[in-house]
């Protein structure tokens, strides 16, 4: 547990010397400073967010309760504790309302002192911890909100692989007319397709199977091996179904006969990029919600340690 920090701030030099010592007995973990003015108080709370503030009300200069109003306005989490003298109530009722976590009468109990100053930074602990939670919770929210823009801005990414450059020239040519923001890409043969994918995710591939070299079938192979979630349309010969169904049993998304019914082609291309978006969108997802899961848990980590009771408290 890390130590916490009390600030103390009084002109009588017999207590500000007193009440540290008090401190240093009776809480083991407390770093204790000590201001002789409000000012110096100021300079140190500019420098650190104490766990706790106590001040004497009664001070030359600018005396407790101003001190206050400039502790909330730059430190407004903080408490801070007001040393008040016997049978001062309307004194210490006005720093109630002015804003202080407590009050300790001259002259001081230091039991009731010590548990009041507890109970002040277990306030103070309690707020912070509520205020990382929340901000956890928001960057989360941020990040899911960047996701689904980035998601909803992507324009869909298609790579066709064929050997004859008349089809490879019509498909594009298609789909350009057919699915508008569509960005497609070529490749006259396997190789040429497999450096693409090495470098680029698509959204969809379609390729021919009978090709010299590499055919499209162990094309596929290749293709689920490297982007197992990017979803191959084959294009097949007519009548060729024992050559479709081996595609499908292999792991293609669908298959397109020859001749081309360009119609049929856009609806299964349109299906295809679809069923990848959903999967890229539960992927990210996941990773957003894996990520925020992490971070919460590293909080709750952190709280259980800060919440561990302090050696020699109340």
């Amino acid at each position: 547990m890390s130590a916490r920090h009390v600030l103390i701030v009084d002109d009588d030099p017999a207590l500000l010397q007193a009440l540290p010592q008090t401190l240093r007995l009776r809480m083991s973990d407390v770093v204790v400073d000590t201001a002789d003015c409000a000012r110096v108080a100021l300079e140190r709370i500019a420098e650190r967010d104490y766990d706790a503030v106590v001040t004497d009300i009664k001070m030359p200069g600018m005396d407790g309760l101003t001190l206050l109003a400039e502790i909330l306005a730059r430190r407004p989490e903080t408490p801070t504790l007001m040393v008040t003298g016997h049978g001062e109530y309307d004194l210490a009722l006005r720093c109630l309302r002015g804003g202080a976590y407590d009050f300790i009468q001259k002259p001081i109990d230091r039991e009731s002192f010590v548990a009041s100053l507890h109970r002040a930074m277990q306030a103070h602990a309690d707020n912070r911890r509520l205020k990382e939670r929340n901000l956890a919770l928001e960057r989360c929210a941020n990040e899911m909100e960047k996701l689904v823009l980035q998601l909803d801005g992507r324009q869909a990414r298609i790579l066709i692989i064929d050997d004859d450059p008349a089809l490879l020239q019509a498909l594009p040519q298609t789909l350009r007319l057919r699915m508008s923001g569509v960005i497609v890409e070529t490749a006259a043969s396997a190789m040429a397709a497999l450096e693409r994918i090495a470098v680029r995710e698509y959204d969809a591939i379609v390729t021919d199977i009978k090709m010299p070299g590499m055919d499209g079938l162990t094309l596929l192979a290749e293709i689920l091996a490297r982007r197992p979630d990017t979803p191959t349309l084959m294009i097949t010969g007519h009548g060729d179904y024992d050559v479709a169904l081996r595609s499908l049993r292999s792991g293609a998304y669908d298959f397109i006969q020859k001749p081309i019914d360009r119609d049929r082609f856009v609806a299964s291309l349109h299906r295809a990029i679809e069923a990848h978006a959903v999967k890229r969108r539960e992927k990210d997802r996941s990773s957003a919600l894996e990520r925020c899961v992490s971070e919460l848990e590293l909080i709750v980590v952190k709280l259980g340690r800060e919440s561990q009771p302090a050696k020699g408290g109340p």
